[in-house]
């Protein structure tokens, strides 16, 4: 019953997981989403602004040079009233921008107006003066170049930039000249691309919905590994933990029950909790290393190490043990200078591979550790005759808590946090570590850690 209670939670459990990382999924894609919207309408807005900019520059240009070209105007008057004056000033104080000025009779338009407002040059205008004809004078901008729009007696509209500048000419009513350039076609042109523009914003605007998705998709990886890795870490630590300490509690309460006995009679409970205290202590040590790990805050601690009297050091005991298991265990190490390490986490990877190495070999079986400088690299090899690891598991070794069947057992006292933990003191070191066969039988562990 209790442990289909059990089931039942970890579904529910499963599937309030799910739809969490389902909601954040629809929360990054209508994230990106919107951001990809934003920016193609900004960019979509830059791209009009700059194009009406430059489509409007020329005529904007031709107008300003035409309204200050005093031989340009001072033909206007002459051609459009009779009266024509050496005497002419424009009451524009701007230097002339050419001596020949050049003029498109259909594009461009001059209208000279007296200072009530009447249109002087009507005749010369000719079938031009029933679309012109509409225009009222306004003299609030005098000088400045604006958009014009004007609405004959068919309705029909014509568009215009304009510029109405001041003069003063003696025996001529002329008080006003307004040059008028016709944009009908730069106006449709513009009015074209905006519809393109449009369209090309919505169209790749759909595509970006499908690009979210997958992007949504791609940021929730990462994020749904890590939730995943982490429930399993706590899963697993949470196991580990719980089984020593029902050993220690279970000991503890044993001794009540027989509180006349002495600790000589009772050293064997009292022995086991003391073993199990330890080994407590060691999962601990490790957990709150690769906890310290994930966030960054473990550094090294480098300093120069005679390699090898390191290592004949760190190997001596373990030589011993193989000693005693009968089994065959040799150093040959070729390093004779100082390199720069970590000498008490290269000590602790070291222990981890060859605590292994002693575990799963049996006797007569041999273990050899070699030392080289490869490559501008320091390479470490722990060799042995063992019972190897299978192919298919040679990918997970390195995981937390993992332990292979048959050849990594609880009853070896391992965690399956040594090889994690050896893992990224060689990463930490800027080095590489793997795992192949030992032709016949056996594994090696090799790591390599550069010392330049």
């Amino acid at each position: 019953m209790k442990s289909k209670v059990s089931k039942e939670n970890k579904i529910n459990k499963i599937n309030k997981t799910n739809k969490t990382n389902e909601k954040q999924k629809l929360q990054f894609f209508f994230i990106n989403l919107l951001s990809f919207a934003v920016i193609f309408l900004v960019i979509g807005v830059i791209v009009f602004q700059i194009l009406t900019s430059s489509v409007y520059q020329s005529i904007d240009k031709d107008l300003t040079r035409m309204s200050t070209d005093e031989t340009f105007l001072e033909m206007e008057i002459s051609q459009g009233t009779g009266y024509g004056s050496s005497s002419f000033k424009s009451n524009d104080s701007q230097e002339k921008a050419g001596d020949n000025p050049s003029r498109n009779s259909f594009q461009l338009q001059a209208i000279l107006w007296s200072k009530d407002g009447t249109i002087l040059n009507a005749d010369k205008l000719g079938s031009r003066y029933n679309d012109l004809q509409n225009i009222k004078l306004s003299t609030k901008k005098i000088g400045e170049i604006q958009n014009l729009t004007v609405t004959d007696s068919l309705g029909n509209e014509t568009s215009f930039r304009s510029i109405l500048i001041e003069v003063s000419v003696s025996q001529s009513e002329v008080t006003y000249i307004q040059l008028l350039t016709n944009t009908d076609l730069i106006n449709q042109t513009v009015e074209n691309f905006k519809k393109i523009l449009i369209v090309c914003m919505l169209f790749f605007w759909l595509i970006s919905i499908a690009i979210s998705y997958y992007l949504a998709r791609l940021n929730m990886a990462p994020i749904v590994k890590s939730w995943k890795k982490q429930q399993e870490f706590v899963e697993n630590a949470s196991h580990e933990l719980r089984t020593p300490l029902t050993i220690i509690q279970s000991k503890l309460e044993n001794l009540f029950t027989h509180p006349q006995h002495t600790i000589i009679e009772e050293s064997e409970s009292i022995a086991m909790a003391l073993s199990e205290t330890r080994r407590l202590t060691s999962l601990t040590n490790d957990l709150l290393l690769l906890a310290r790990t994930d966030s960054n805050e473990t550094v090294l601690h480098k300093e120069l190490i005679d390699i090898d009297k390191f290592l004949k050091n760190v190997v001596e005991p373990f030589s011993e043990m193989a000693d005693t298991q009968k089994k065959a265990f040799t150093l040959e190490n070729e390093v004779k200078v100082m390199l720069s390490l970590d000498s008490k986490r290269i000590h602790q990877l070291l222990v981890i591979l060859l605590d292994n190495a002693l575990k799963y070999t049996k006797e007569k079986d041999e273990i050899k550790i070699t030392s080289s400088l490869k490559n501008q690299n320091w390479q470490v090899q722990v060799i042995d005759t063992g019972l190897g690891i299978k192919e298919e598991n040679k990918s997970q070794i390195f995981e937390r808590f993992y332990r292979e069947d048959g050849a990594r057992q609880r009853e070896t006292g391992g965690y399956g946090l040594g090889l994690p933990i050896a893992k990224w003191i060689v990463k930490s070191h800027g080095g590489t570590i793997l795992v192949k066969d030992n032709e016949p039988s056996g594994t090696i562990f090799q790591f390599q850690i550069p010392y330049k």
